[in-house]
């Protein structure tokens, strides 16, 4: 199945066991038990094609069905609760009382804190009264992004547990922080909610994403590049369109590969635009950390980038929560060798010899094997 908008555009697989999961819980809201989901997981990992998924469940068990996705390019108040709750043709007379409520507030210069707060307490109401009648199901998709007083009304609603009749997915990356997010997610922990993390995709279901998208078997070449994205079904699916989109997939006796290395430096350019969301403090440092390979140690990272230790941890707690890197033991790692290709290719030339030549000095001071440090004495040249 695939997920429609939001460039999503990759079927589902790799998933069944997750898909269970919600469906199982979907059946129990159908019982008439309410049920609150915390979905999390890194960018591009899959959580809106995993709810999208639901969809035909919820026809099957006749659980009435209503999303929304949050962005922050519409900031407005409850503006994520209004596109899930408020689009049907036959209102309700609440639902028509509070949506001439909001018409009046987005046509207002400003709008009186009275007022925000009488339309919370309408839609708090709203969703107590929405299981009055059948099962239904409330997805709200990157709430990571939504504007602050929906997640308000999520917050008071917490405290009187899960909702009746009613399954509740809440879908989230761990970055962007935003404390009234946090102030949400723990809310709905100490209500009982469950937390579900979507990991990245295995070996397996990684090939075999791409081998849907490609429509066939792929190649050692495509493969290997593949084994880069650390089961991203959205990297996944960037390398797949670049590769094609640049003329660099190719079929041979019905097997898809890549051609060629041209068509890398565009896919390190999309790659670079999907992490954006980081800030440009984490990607500095992140671009200094992958001089050091896939794998780091903070001390070195410190010597290399002259900060801190504390500063580095600081600033990198973004990337860990991000999964973009990950922590082993005493070490870090990248979790997709792609974004750290990609970071390291998109150093301007000068800096990135002048990084090496740092990374050798500190490398040798930390006690590393001499091959080590002559490659990137090598590199510094």
């Amino acid at each position: 199945m695939s997920s429609p908008g939001h460039g999503r555009t990759w079927p589902l697989v790799g998933r069944a066991a997750e898909l269970d999961d919600l469906d199982d819980l979907l059946a129990t809201a159908a019982g008439g038990q309410g049920v609150t989901v915390l979905l999390e997981g890194e960018a591009g990992v899959g959580k809106s094609s995993l709810v999208d998924a639901l969809r035909g469940s919820a026809r099957l068990l006749d659980v009435q069905l209503s999303t929304a996705r949050a962005s922050s390019m519409r900031p407005w108040p409850f503006a994520v609760l209004s596109d899930a709750l408020l689009q049907s043709p036959s209102r309700t007379p609440l639902e028509i009382e509070l949506a001439g409520l909001l018409d009046a507030f987005y046509a207002a210069p400003t709008v009186p804190d009275d007022e925000i707060v009488r339309a919370g307490a309408m839609f708090a109401d709203l969703l107590r009264k929405r299981g009055a009648a059948r099962p239904w199901a409330l997805v709200l998709d990157d709430v990571h992004e939504s504007d602050a007083a929906s997640l308000d009304v999520l917050h008071e609603l917490a405290h009187e547990g899960a909702l009746h009749n009613a399954l509740v997915i809440l879908t989230m990356r761990p970055v962007p922080y935003r404390p009234e997010l946090a102030a949400v997610v723990a809310a709905w922990t100490r209500a009982g909610a469950r937390h579900l993390e979507l990991r990245p995709l295995s070996g397996r279901a990684t090939v075999e994403l791409a081998e849907h998208l490609v429509g066939g078997p792929v190649g050692p070449s495509l493969r290997g590049t593949l084994a880069t994205t650390g089961g991203n079904p959205r990297f996944v699916a960037d390398v797949v369109r670049t590769a094609r989109s640049s003329g660099a997939l190719v079929t041979t006796e019905g097997v898809h590969d890549a051609t060629g290395s041209v068509w890398l430096v565009p896919l390190d350019e999309v790659v670079r635009r999907r992490i954006e969301y980081l800030g440009n403090d984490v990607l500095v440092l992140l671009g200094q950390a992958s001089v050091l390979g896939t794998s780091f140690v903070m001390t070195d990272l410190a010597m290399l980038a002259q900060e801190p230790v504390a500063d580095c941890w600081r600033t990198l707690r973004h990337g860990l929560a991000a999964g973009v890197v990950r922590a082993r033991g005493d070490r870090l790692v990248f979790g997709h060798d792609l974004v750290r290709a990609a970071l390291y290719n998109g150093l301007p030339p000068d800096e990135r010899r002048a990084l090496h030549a740092r990374a050798a000095v500190a490398l040798s001071e930390a006690g590393a094997p001499a091959q080590i440090v002559s490659i990137h004495l090598d590199r510094a040249r």
